[in-house]
């Protein structure tokens, strides 16, 4: 036991670690996702911008309808690339015929290019065109639209978009995909024109993204914890889960010595009639036979048993003192009801707490047991208490007192009881406790003093029984005192209901009906 209570606080010590680290890595990942797709937007959207400036540009151009490449053409072209930070050459065409450019200016040979690759908003399009100004390659996009094209190089619109050192730009025809920019293979196809597409993984997080028409996809992967210096990463990463960890291990305790705790199953016992009833047999010294029993609680859950000592003083302190009292009542009845006379009613004592007097709860088992079959003889038996207020119980007593029910005193000579205060109760039985019973086979001063207990029950016109008998010589010894009746382990154990009905078939004249 003591080796799984050890493996549980192991496995909630980690299960704190697991899951610390859980909760980082998805606040992690969706701070990462929020901040990938925010880079992908801006991204596309400095492609947006940047075209849109473009257009500007080529329609600011055409309407000064230039026909061929003069000295002011080319510096209203070199103008207008001078004003923008994104375009890097501004060319002019005769009749399909690339003439002259802002970087180079009058083509010795003009140029005839190619196919543009899309048509948008009617201008051409050409992706990942490389053209040679002075002497530098510029890898970009070509827009055309009539007379003139420009050249929108990719490092200048992506370039404070630099830290992401692994994306793709890419451009779709078809099923075609076109590289444009970046590290090729990071786009995967699994975004679409209206659903993003974000993965998270231990390693890394990767994001796709595509524009409004689905011709322009941006890609990007990004190994976790990377914007950030490992060594303190790791470092408050460990505190963290060390934290989480003790935090859980205390949390796992506290909530296990609530489930365990003898208040939370007694509660949740007493809710579901978890609570049963035992006999313990009541015997006539003399012959033996059975003459009646004492209904005992029990009880166990799939955690184990409780003994009464351990859970009695639980349910008055739970103020549930008389509902488990009326469950065992209403079990009792159902369990007697078939017994079969004899020639005395058979005899069940049932144990009620002082505080269920004093509040007149008793009254309501009187209620319970009015329509009861002759067959039984009901005793409530009290055990003696400084809790029990006989000076302000007397309508309950007189109550008691007309009904069918007796009334014992249990653990007599132990508690705080005088004469006077028996006699309002109008005692039937006195219990003599336990502790006279081990001591009469030595003749010790303790049991001395029984003689007087019978004594004061003849007063009372009360009989005794003699409680925890445990051999012949203390029955022998009980017998030349006078005392007729005892219950102990020298005859049984308290026992569940069908083994108390055999014991009583084998050890008296009462039967049950079939």
């Amino acid at each position: 036991m003591k080796e799984m209570a050890s493996i549980t606080k192991y496995l909630a010590f980690l299960s704190g670690i697991i899951i610390s680290l859980t909760v980082i890595f998805y606040i992690y990942s969706n701070i990462l996702k929020s901040q990938l797709f925010e880079q992908g937007e801006n991204i596309l959207s400095d492609l947006v911008d940047t075209t849109t400036y473009g257009y500007g540009v080529i329609e600011s151009l055409n309407s000064q309808n230039f026909t061929y490449c003069s000295d002011e053409n080319l510096l209203a072209m070199r103008k207008s690339q001078f004003e923008s930070n994104d375009i890097r050459d501004i060319g002019f065409l005769e009749n399909g015929v690339l003439t002259c450019t802002t970087g180079i200016g009058i083509l010795k040979k003009p140029i005839k290019g190619p196919r543009y690759d899309f048509m948008l908003d009617g201008h051409e399009f050409w992706f990942n065109h490389k053209l040679v100004t002075f002497d530098r390659t510029v890898q970009g996009i070509i827009i055309r639209k009539d007379n003139y094209n420009l050249v929108a190089s990719f490092q200048g619109i992506l370039y404070e978009h630099r830290k992401f050192n692994r994306y793709e730009l890419l451009a779709l025809k078809g099923e075609k995909i076109i590289h444009l920019f970046g590290e090729t293979g990071i786009y995967q196809k699994n975004s679409t024109s209206s659903q993003p597409y974000f993965s998270s993984g231990l390693l890394s997080h990767s994001f796709e993204f595509c524009g409004p028409k689905g011709l322009i996809c941006v890609a990007i992967e990004q190994r976790n914890f990377s914007e950030f210096q490992l060594g303190p990463v790791f470092l408050i990463l460990l505190f963290i889960s060390l934290i989480s960890g003790v935090a859980t291990l205390h949390a796992y305790q506290s909530i296990y010595s609530y489930i365990y705790s003898t208040k939370r199953r007694i509660k949740l016992a007493l809710s579901f009639k978890g609570i049963k009833p035992h006999y313990q047999a009541i015997v006539e010294l003399k012959t033996g036979k059975v003459i009646g029993c004492e209904l005992l609680a029990r009880f166990e859950d799939h955690i184990g048993p409780l003994y009464p000592d351990q859970f009695i003083s639980v349910v008055g302190e739970l103020d549930m003192s008389w509902l488990m009292t009326q469950d065992l009542i209403l079990q009792a009845i159902d369990d007697f009801k078939d017994i079969q006379i004899i020639n005395e009613p058979f005899y069940l004592s049932i144990n009620v707490y002082p505080k269920d007097i004093n509040n007149g709860n008793i009254l309501k088992g009187v209620e319970l047991l009015k329509n009861i079959t002759p067959n039984l003889e009901v005793c409530f038996e009290v055990t003696e208490d400084e809790e029990l207020h006989y000076s302000k119980v007397g309508n309950t007593l007189e109550v008691l007192s007309k009904s069918r029910i007796k009334i014992s005193i249990d653990d007599f000579g132990t508690g705080y009881s005088n004469l006077s205060q028996l006699k309002l109760l109008d005692i039937d039985t006195l219990k003599v406790d336990k502790s006279f019973i081990d001591e009469v086979e030595t003749g010790s001063i303790r049991s001395t003093l029984i003689p007087n207990i019978v004594s004061i029950a003849e007063k009372l016109e009360a009989s005794i029984i003699a409680e925890g008998i445990e051999n012949r010589l203390q029955v022998d010894e009980l017998l030349k005192m006078d005392i007729k009746f005892g219950q102990g382990w020298y005859y049984t154990k308290a026992l569940p209901l069908e083994e108390f009905k055999h014991y009583l078939i084998n050890h008296s004249d009462y039967k049950f009906d079939q």
